[in-house]
């Protein structure tokens, strides 16, 4: 073969390619990118690229989108968010479950794209996240729950942060979220351990969030755990930091407080004035002067300033919602000057206008309501009470003690603003009637004035209206012609909305939103809508001039005069009222207030004013111990007399002659208690002749006691086991003729109804020795079927393994729904065997339908106390029979065949 010369082959292919004659290698950079960032996406290989691309969309797209949401949230809280000045601000308001429940779009949001970053964009290896925005994902997903409130969740996220991310300068952060987490649900001590980790840190080990925030939760920490000292220590310190304005207003408002309740006013007074010169914000503001009006006292030269301050904000616009409190403070300066009807005067301005702030409302009610009481004006007392009860917020602090205080106080001044009442009509009744004439014309010549006065007022009303409708109605800037506010609907128009408003208060006055709000005085409207003067035409009314003189007309004498007592028996029922009202004073201020030198001074009046009242002795006796000090003696010998002389028979009469009358009646009872017992436990183990005997002695003791009637029963049973039937029924009789209302007697009755059965002492256990069909011979020997007859459901149980206590009391759970009317008892039978007997029933089958429903309750019966218990339906005859024979097993036979065949 000859060789070829390679120069000489033609070149088949030509690889020389021009880059204009491919359209898309133009771009050919481009492309290259695109490549690179592909190859970018995936988080399998630890490379420059890769950890460039992966840091650069978690922070800008998933991250950050999320931070701006959990911002939103925050902004919209504080929007939203309502504080209570009457109470210590807290450092940071978080906001109640309904307000927290607003951010939940927000914050799901943030936590979504906190979720996908850390999802789609962790590079973790060698044990190290090289996407530096894993773990700022995870802290935020804390954070939003931590808002949510759901506070679980929220601390699971931080200790993640805590345990995977230790090793970043997050880890302080987390720590701080975690121990916040602590606070808000009170685990005080952890979150103190947490900060005090924190505070061992260097500067550079802690973010910047870190060491603006530590000492503020150290604080927030301290004030929920009422540690107010300490604190101070912190807001104090957190002022030296490079804090907003707003920050700083609220931690001064908060030391201001903090001062205030710790009667350093001087230190109070120079925080609220900070507060008022930041002016961050207005309510914030108004309540610190507010409370600048609280800290003048008697010693201070401030009092003209502070009113005339005061004053001045009352005639401001700004304030229109905070009137009830300005007129507050001026009652409070008021009281320190000791000018006791002007403070009542600003009180009830502060109630009459306390309609957004109730519980503002229920403060100013309840110092009205004491001031009144204080000046003896009980009636009126009373009504302030009942305000201050109807207005007191569910979520004041010490609710349940507030709320209990003004009952007590509400009940007091009740009783004696009848007291009052009473009094000042007996009081009229002595009067001549000339000189009742005089009064009652002189109240309704007051009515016509204040009618005149309502009807000037509205014609004034009427006139502004009228004005107002004018220069709605005249065209071009200054009129209404045109639409206000650029043809914005109404209701987002302020300028719209505050003309509505004017022109109702002209129209209408000031009425509250109820229903029938039209109606200035629905007691008087008739309750088919006409008012009376469209019935002119009935023939059930005058038309003459007397129809003036009706009592329910306020324009007549006969109107006020008619709760005047005429006769010797309306009186006599006048002084029944007051003496019962007394009584019932005196023992509120004794048992509820503990006040017991009022309690003496009104059981001293029901005594002075009332003779052989059905409360004399019991008021007696109150005195008797009012007095028991040295010091009235001579009163208490008193009382002590009265009681002897006029009640010789009574128990009364005996204590205060012997005071250790009850120590000895209660002896004289746990005898009769422990000898039962003995008795019971006696004829349990057979030992029949030694119940006889227990049972005789405590028969034959002179007192009275109701278990008598058991230890009779008891002596019955124990001689019909020693075969003396006669005295046995004798008994029995004795028991039913003597202890009629016994719980024990209808099984004695019955006892009695069977004369003649012979009761034996053999075969109290089951007969497990003879087949089914013998032992149903003797059950039939022993039980008859009665199904007309009165009946009980018996439940018996192992008292070592069930708690029968609590059995009766879920039996009378299952009555209330049942038949309320059942009645319970329940006696030993062998050994830790108890009986419970639910009756009685009319008939079988009335107690067939309670067993049947009975054994379905998985509430009264649960299938665990099956195993240890049986439950049957017993005739009454049959009843005093089983009690005789004891044999369970006996009577269940009897009872399954007979009842469910």
């Amino acid at each position: 073969m000859s060789k070829i010369s390679l120069q000489k082959v033609p070149l088949l292919f030509n690889f020389s390619i021009s880059p204009s004659r491919i359209p898309f290698l133009k771009n050919w950079k481009l492309l290259v990118f695109v490549l690179l960032l592909l190859s970018s996406c995936s988080t399998k290989k630890n490379t420059f690229s890769r950890r460039t691309y992966h840091n650069l969309t978690a922070h800008y797209n998933g991250w950050w989108n999320g931070n701006e949401s959990l911002k939103t949230g925050i902004d919209l809280l504080n929007k939203e968010v309502v504080e209570d000045y009457s109470t210590t601000l807290s450092v940071f308001n978080y906001g109640n479950e309904k307000e927290a429940s607003m951010l939940i779009p927000n914050m799901d949001r943030a936590i979504e794209k906190a979720s996908i970053t850390a999802q789609k964009h962790s590079m973790w290896f060698r044990n190290r996240e090289y996407c530096n925005w894993i773990d700022d994902s995870y802290l935020l997903i804390g954070k939003a729950n931590f808002y949510k409130q759901e506070y679980t969740i929220a601390r699971q996220s931080f200790n993640y942060v805590l345990s995977r991310f230790y090793y970043t300068s997050l880890k302080s952060e987390s720590q701080l979220w975690l121990a916040k987490t602590y606070i808000e649900t009170g685990n005080f001590l952890k979150a103190e351990e947490l900060l005090n980790e924190i505070a061992l840190l260097f500067p550079e080990e802690q973010t910047a969030f870190v060491r603006k925030n530590l000492d503020l939760v150290y604080a927030d920490l301290y004030l929920k755990s009422n540690q107010d000292t300490k604190a101070i220590a912190y807001l104090e310190k957190a002022l030296e930091l490079p804090i907003n304005r707003k920050t700083i207003a609220r931690i001064s408002y908060i030391l201001a407080q903090l001062y205030q309740k710790e009667e350093k006013t001087d230190f109070a007074s120079n925080y609220y004035q900070k507060v008022v010169k930041i002016n961050s914000n207005y309510q914030m503001a108004f309540n610190a002067k507010i409370n600048l009006a609280y800290l003048y006292t008697s010693k201070s030269s401030q009092g003209a300033s502070l009113r005339k301050s005061l004053n001045k904000m009352l005639k401001d616009s700004k304030n229109k919602n905070y009137v009830d409190q300005i007129h507050f403070a001026l009652a409070e300066i008021d009281l320190i000057e000791q000018d006791t009807l002007t403070a009542v005067k600003h009180l009830k301005a502060a109630v009459k206008n306390g309609r957004q702030n109730l519980k503002q409302k229920s403060i100013a009610s309840l110092k009205l309501a004491d001031l009144l009481f204080q000046k003896n004006h009980f009636s009126l007392a009373h009504k302030y009470y009942d305000t201050a009860q109807q207005t007191l917020p569910t979520t004041s602090e010490n609710y349940l003690a507030t709320a209990k205080q003004l009952s007590v106080y509400f009940e007091l001044s009740k009783q004696l603003s009848i007291v009052e009442q009473q009094d000042s009509l007996l009081y009229l009744a002595k009067l001549p009637e000339s000189r009742l004439n005089d009064l009652a014309d002189s109240l309704i010549s007051l009515l016509k004035e204040k009618e005149t006065q309502k009807r000037n007022d509205e014609n004034i009303a009427q006139q502004n209206s009228a004005i107002g409708n004018q220069i709605r109605n005249t065209p071009g800037p200054m009129g209404m012609g045109t639409a206000l506010g650029g043809g914005q609907w109404y209701f987002y128009n302020p300028q719209a909305r505050s003309l509505g408003y004017t022109e109702f208060l002209a129209k209408w006055g000031n009425r509250p939103f109820a229903d029938n709000w039209r109606l200035s005085n629905k007691q008087m409207s008739s309750p088919t809508g006409f008012s009376s003067d469209e019935n002119e035409d009935s023939p059930n009314l005058k038309t003459d001039s007397l129809s003036n003189e009706t009592e329910s007309n306020p324009n007549s004498r006969a109107y006020y005069l008619k709760e005047i007592p005429r006769t010797e028996a309306q009186k006599k029922e006048a002084n029944l009222k007051i003496a019962d009202a007394l009584y019932e004073a005196a023992f509120i201020y004794k048992e509820e207030l503990k006040k017991n030198e009022k309690a003496r001074a009104v059981f001293e009046e029901f005594a002075s004013r009332t003779n052989n009242h059905s409360l004399q002795l019991q008021v007696y006796f109150q005195l008797y111990q009012l007095y028991d000090e040295p010091l009235f003696a001579q009163q208490k010998n008193k009382y002590k007399q009265l009681i002897i002389d006029n009640y010789a028979d009574t128990d009364y009469a005996l204590w205060v002659q012997n005071p250790d009358y009850y120590r000895e009646m209660e002896k004289k009872q746990n005898f009769f208690s422990e000898q039962y017992a003995r008795a019971y436990q006696a004829f349990e183990q057979k030992q029949y002749l030694l119940a006889l005997h227990l049972s005789n002695q405590a028969i034959n003791k002179p007192e009275n006691n109701p278990l008598k009637a058991n230890f009779l029963f008891i002596k019955a049973l124990s001689m019909a086991q020693t075969n003396v039937m006669d005295s046995m029924y004798r008994t029995l009789e004795l028991l039913v003729d003597k202890y009629p209302d016994a719980a024990i007697a209808p099984l004695a009755e019955t006892v009695l109804s069977q004369e003649g059965i012979a009761f034996s002492s053999e075969g109290k256990t089951a007969s497990t020795d003879v087949s089914k069909e013998e032992a149903m011979e003797k059950a039939a020997e022993l039980y008859t079927l009665n199904p007309d007859s009165k009946h009980f459901v018996l439940l018996v149980l192992d008292a070592e393994k069930i708690n029968v206590s609590a059995i009766q009391v879920r039996i009378q759970d299952f009555n209330k729904k049942q038949n309320s009317s059942l009645r319970l008892t329940n006696y030993p039978l062998l050994d830790q065997q108890y009986i419970i007997a639910i009756g009685e029933f009319r008939n079988q089958t009335d107690a067939m339908a309670y067993y049947r429903a009975f054994q379905s309750d998985q509430y009264v019966f649960p299938q665990l106390i099956r195993n240890d218990s049986k439950t049957f339906v017993i005739s009454a005859e049959n009843y005093s029979r089983f009690f005789i024979d004891k044999d369970i097993n006996k009577y269940q036979l009897f009872f399954n065949n007979k009842y469910f065949n």
